[in-house]
């Protein structure tokens, strides 16, 4: 009679029952939340690195402003007045912009046009081409401003990023700018 009963159970189960017993277990986690708080704490992390180092480690100001955000004035109407009233000599000089840059590592400057110099403690100095920062330094970059259709970039290179500034003549306020170039 055991064996009867045995028999009868093991066949009448449910295919139901049978199938869901082949199936693999699966584990449920158990503080499901803690897989999204990683991901944001995670998230956040990047975020605060990203913005706290600057785009690309390296921060330049240019006359004191960062040409990021607004465009910097270099010339005003009434220089560029004066200047052209006299084109001769306005051709001979150039203008001197002052550029301060704050690298994290090592970063590799240089300009398409005109010269950088290095100011130090106690003298001026020409840069070599390129230039090598790590730190902070104090430059000016020297530029002929006598072709209005000229534009100069100012290229400072930090790993596999780079930031560079332009140097045009704004026609509707004319008037020298830097700005960001993207």
């Amino acid at each position: 009679m055991k064996h009867e009963a045995l028999a009868d159970a093991i066949t009448m189960l449910d295919d139901d029952i049978i199938a869901e017993a082949q199936e693999p277990f699966r584990r449920r986690s158990p503080l499901p939340i803690f897989g999204a708080c990683t991901a944001a704490a995670a998230c956040a992390a990047a975020g605060i690195v990203f913005f706290v180092s600057g785009r690309t480690g390296t921060d330049i100001l240019v006359m004191g402003a960062d040409p990021s955000e607004k465009a910097v004035t270099i010339s005003s109407p009434a220089a560029a007045a004066v200047a052209a009233a006299d084109a001769r000599a306005y051709s001979m000089d150039t203008t001197d912009i002052s550029v301060e840059i704050t690298a994290s590592g090592t970063t590799v400057v240089d300009v398409s046009g005109g010269e950088l110099l290095v100011v130090g403690a106690d003298s001026t100095l020409p840069a070599e081409r390129p230039l090598e920062i790590s730190g902070e330094a104090s430059l000016i970059w020297s530029v002929p401003l006598w072709d209005i259709g000229a534009e100069f970039e100012l290229t400072a290179q930090n790993g596999g990023s780079s930031r560079v500034l332009l140097l045009s003549f704004d026609d509707s306020t004319q008037e020298w700018v830097v700005s960001e170039k993207y």
